[in-house]
Order: C-alpha cells, then structure tokens, then sequence
C-alpha cells in the first residue's frame, strides 16, 4: 500500500554486491552472469544468462548447493576481457552490446541466437574489449521470411531468434525497403529467443510476398 507518513528506507552500496552463487565455482576476475534461477554462475555460451559483472574473489560452491555460498560481484565498471578468437569484436561494435563466450571471452555476435549478452563496448583494443554494463538493454537480430501466398484475411507466422528476448519484451519489427503492399505485419515474443512476426493479408484476394530480410530489435526493461 502507499505511503501514508515518512519511511526509512534502508540504502546500500549497490557497486559491489554479494550474490548467492549456483553449485559451480567462479575465479576472480572472471565474467559472471545470473542463471535463469538468478545465481551467480560463470559466463558461459547459452541462452539464458543475465550479464553482472566481475567476480571480486574465488569462491568454490561446487560441492554445496545453490545459494550455499555468496560471491562478491563488482557492477557499475567497465571491465576488459578477452576477446573472441572466431567472432571478435572490432571497433564497429563500439556502442553496440557483445555476448558471452565463456567467463574471460566476449564475442561480436550472438553466435546465431545461442549466446547470451554481455554488456556494450566502450574500447577495443589489441589485448581485450571494454564492456561496460548495460542500463535498459536493446537485443537484435535479422531473419530472410520468405512467407507462402497468403489467403484473403488470413495470417502467417515466421520467426526470428533474438538470444535472450523473453515472453512480454517489447518488439520493434524493422521492415525490407519495399514490403508488399496489402500486408500488415505485427511482430512479438512468443517464446525464449523467439520473436513471431505475423503477417496479415488485408485485402480481399491472395497475397505472395517475396523473400526479404527483417530486423527485429526487443527492448528489455
């Protein structure tokens, strides 16, 4: 309920935070990430890992279980880690988000929707890329769909996979220069790293829509 008089509330220092951790164990110095069950684990490829930060010490949690130990995870920094040997970022990443290779490695891409997403790149250099948290996160991705003919009224689903886009994020669908006229397309969510975008035949015969390329951009709160 709201407030109806003045409140204390209770403040921290939210740079350096202890996190429980999963039954794994992380080094210091490493990129660590929260699992889908919101511990702390090291950076590995998947799809289901929420960036942190770095970890401040080596806490070993493999024998336990999850949330047995806390580590401590530094937040607000940027932090240089190893680039990637086969998706490396370059400096035309810079500003763009990297994903998760491994706990030291970041990559340029989501490796075709099955890596998570770091940060954003603040500096590339020779030895390793700056990655700097990111605040309300953009996830993007491009898809050929090339749609069947589409009856009189009728719909068609097809999918693009954005790593790391879940049920309830907001779509932005970017359209092909010329998209085909009687079409109406909508685009959402429908699964974890699935956005369906549905096209939807407005006229009053079939429709064939040529083959074209499609972004979808989902904004995270």
């Amino acid at each position: 309920m709201p407030l109806t008089a003045d409140r204390n509330t209770q403040m921290k220092d939210a740079e350096l935070v202890a996190v429980p951790l999963a039954a794994v164990k992380v080094f210091a110095g490493s990129l660590v990430a929260a699992n889908a069950a919101g511990y702390a684990t090291p950076g590995a490829a998947g799809t289901s890992l929420t960036y942190l930060g770095r970890a401040e010490e080596t806490v070993d949690n493999s024998g336990g279980s999850a949330g047995d130990l806390t580590v401590l995870v530094r937040r607000g920094k940027a932090f240089k880690f190893a680039n990637s040997s086969g998706d490396a970022v370059t400096q035309a990443s810079m500003g763009k988000l990297c994903y998760i290779e491994d706990d030291l490695t970041v990559a340029k891409t989501n490796g075709n929707g099955t890596l998570s997403p770091a940060g954003v790149v603040v500096g590339v250099e020779s030895d390793g890329v700056w990655v700097a948290e990111a605040g309300s996160k953009s996830l993007t991705a491009t898809a050929a769909l090339d749609y069947a003919s589409i009856a009189a009224a009728a719909s068609e689903d097809l999918t693009i996979t954005v790593a790391g886009a879940a049920v309830g994020d907001a779509v932005e669908l970017g359209l092909p220069a010329a998209p085909t006229a009687g079409l109406v397309f909508n685009a959402f969510v429908s699964a974890a790293n699935t956005v369906t975008v549905r096209a939807t035949n407005i006229t009053a015969g079939a429709v064939d829509a040529a083959s074209a390329t499609y972004r979808a951009t989902v904004h995270k709160a």
